[in-house]
């Protein structure tokens, strides 16, 4: 079932006629239009006839359908006030819908079924429906409903039609304005995503989705380190308390931002470390990662777009470094909303970190740290950062909207269950 459903044509209505930035609900379009190419899904992106993309294109993933028919509309409070003209309008839209939804296997539209200044085009697609028996609708509602207008009627439109709201919390509101009930409304929440919201690069997204940890874990870091340099950096001691974070139960990624990895020497180098983690109980690939595993070109660094793309992902940043003169990568990641975890033994960490975040005794090329019980020390530290991140509203405000809003999550959690279903509805 699920394959089939992957399969699934998907047309977005709407009567854009550019898409200018400013106007909030293009940008929701565009991430819909993404996230549907990102799963496979052939999408079909319906816009105003007259639509001008010169200088606010559309989004390039989608097969554009400039077939919407143009008009002057107005902002109506009953269909009985719909205007000769206008009725054309519903005519033509009528029959481009059952012209070119023949072949769709879902559609969404964007305000057609709420606001009174698309209610011509709710009336061609309300016409059009009959004509188009297997095509399921996903009718979105991009405002709070607080009058009742004669057209917010659900039950004037068959089982396969159904509203989407973008909270779970005002359904009944929905379903009570729209005089149907609860089960026609569909709670689907905005895609809110890192990649489109930062405009990441290509490199960064081909490196999350082929490690989708790195969006879909709670406990994130980016470490840059020379190879030549990870004993110096302890790469092992942040490996040790991240595994013992996982045994804890958050889900976690380590990324180390490898630089220099050229020659024989180092490649050993990081296969320790590779065996080390898998010792400790990292998946190495999915929850242990060296950059320049990711391509050959990275073994001398990743650019710094990347890096800082990656580092916004993250929300911790353990820094247990034996020396440093200042630490560019500290300011670096803390600048993009990070717990940072410092040396205590390196007396200047204090100084460059402003004495903020959490500080252990890691040891240092001054000062000696030695422990008893190795395990039970980067356990320790591990509870209390696990419990620092939980507690500081900041990073887990940052932590729940990266997990909860990127468009993978919600495509599993919302859409697809949604789709499944449908196939169900009028039946």
């Amino acid at each position: 079932m699920k394959e089939d459903i992957m399969k699934k044509r998907i047309a977005i209505l709407t009567c854009f006629q550019d898409f200018n930035p400013g106007y909030s609900l293009t940008g929701i379009v565009s991430d819909q239009v993404r996230m549907l190419r990102e799963h496979d899904h052939e999408t079909h992106l319906f816009v105003c006839s007259v639509f001008n993309d010169k200088e606010f294109p559309a989004p390039k993933e989608a097969i554009m359908h400039k077939s919407i028919p143009f008009a002057h509309l107005i902002d109506y409070d009953s269909v009985s006030k719909i205007t000769a003209d206008h009725k054309d309008i519903v005519y033509e839209t009528k029959k481009v819908l059952i012209k070119e939804l023949e072949d769709i296997d879902i559609v969404f539209t964007h305000d057609f079924v709420f606001t009174g200044w698309n209610l011509p085009y709710y009336e061609g697609m309300r016409q059009a429906s009959p004509f188009l028996p297997n095509v399921k609708w996903l009718h979105w509602i991009h405002s709070i409903p607080s009058r009742m207008s004669d057209w917010w009627n659900i039950n004037n439109l068959s089982d396969n039609h159904k509203l989407v709201y973008p909270n779970a919390t005002d359904k009944l509101l929905v379903a009570e304005q729209y005089r149907g009930e609860v089960k026609r409304v569909r709670h689907i929440h905005h895609i809110k995503d890192l990649r489109t919201w930062f405009d990441f690069g290509e490199n960064t997204c081909n490196f999350i989705k082929r490690y989708p940890a790195m969006m879909q874990a709670e406990i994130i870091q980016v470490y840059p380190a020379s190879v030549d340099r990870l004993s110096a950096k302890r790469v092992k001691e942040v490996i040790m308390i991240f595994a013992a974070m996982k045994r804890m139960g958050a889900s976690v990624c380590l990324v180390i931002a490898s630089q220099w990895a050229t020659g024989k020497k180092q490649k050993e180098d990081t296969d320790v470390y590779k065996k080390f983690a898998s010792s400790e109980g990292l998946l190495v690939d999915e929850e242990f990662i060296f950059t320049h595993d990711f391509d050959p070109k990275y073994e001398v660094g990743i650019p710094k777009q990347m890096l800082r793309e990656l580092l916004l992902c993250s929300n911790v940043f353990i820094y247990p470094t034996r020396e440093e003169t200042f630490g560019l990568v500290l300011p670096e990641a803390c600048l993009l909303g990070v717990l940072p975890v410092l040396n205590a033994s390196l007396d200047m960490m204090r100084e460059i970190g402003g004495g903020i975040g959490i500080y252990h005794d890691f040891g240092s090329n001054r000062r000696q740290h030695s422990v008893p019980d190795e395990k039970r020390y980067y356990k320790d530290i591990a509870m209390i950062t696990l419990g620092r991140i939980r507690e500081n509203e900041s990073v887990m405000a940052k932590t729940f909207h990266r997990l909860n809003y990127n468009w993978d999550n919600l495509y599993e959690r919302e859409y697809l269950p949604v789709f499944g279903e449908s196939e169900l509805w009028g039946k």
